[in-house]
């Protein structure tokens, strides 16, 4: 019983220390004090945010995911529209092609396998551009996110974020060491500032 008195004694000491520490400690170097986490961020500790929440409510990913699937939907219907178009081009040959010389039918084709072969270019480089652009946007969230991180651990000490995910890497993570939601604030505090 001693034994666990002396023990009991020693982790409120530790758990007074870190609170001395972290109440005194200088927080200027935090842009914005909302932005701190509810539970205190101990220097040298490993913390996580939940990459799933975080595009759920990240309205820069939210916009940009929007902004590609209206882009995706244009690319459909113009392809759409092109071969339906093309499809019509080919019914209509089919029937007027006994008409038709065999030089003329031989250009119809010739022309109209062109046009497949412009149709299946065209939807493969829209479809590039389309990878490229979420490529970008996958990018430039990861730079915004990791830029953010750095001046959120300032001056705090944390050694590691872990992105968290159902079903990733990660089979457990404690809620006490969950930032997303200060990261999440003041990543969308500082999207909405650039609108």
């Amino acid at each position: 019983m001693k034994q666990f008195n002396l023990i009991l004694n020693l982790v409120l000491v530790v758990a007074v220390g870190i609170l001395y520490y972290l109440h005194f400690s200088d927080t200027s170097n935090t842009t914005d004090n909302a932005l701190m986490p509810m539970a205190p961020v101990v220097p040298g500790g490993i913390y996580f945010v939940n990459s799933d929440s975080l595009l759920d409510n990240y309205q820069y990913y939210k916009t940009k995911k929007d902004d590609l699937e209206k882009r995706q939907n244009r690319i459909r219907a113009e392809l759409k529209s092109a071969g339906a178009k093309l499809e019509s081009d080919v019914q209509q040959y089919q029937e007027n092609a006994a008409a038709l010389s065999p030089a003329q039918r031989q250009q119809m084709e010739e022309s109209l396998m062109m046009r497949q072969q412009q149709l299946i270019q065209q939807k493969d480089k829209m479809l590039s551009q389309l990878d490229d652009e979420q490529a970008m946007y996958s990018d430039s969230l990861f730079i915004r996110l990791t830029a953010f991180l750095r001046e959120f651990n300032k001056g705090k000490g944390v050694n590691y974020v872990l992105g968290y995910q159902r079903g990733g890497g990660i089979l457990f993570a404690n809620d006490s060491l969950d930032i997303t939601r200060p990261v999440l604030n003041g990543l969308n505090k500082a999207w909405s500032e650039e609108q």
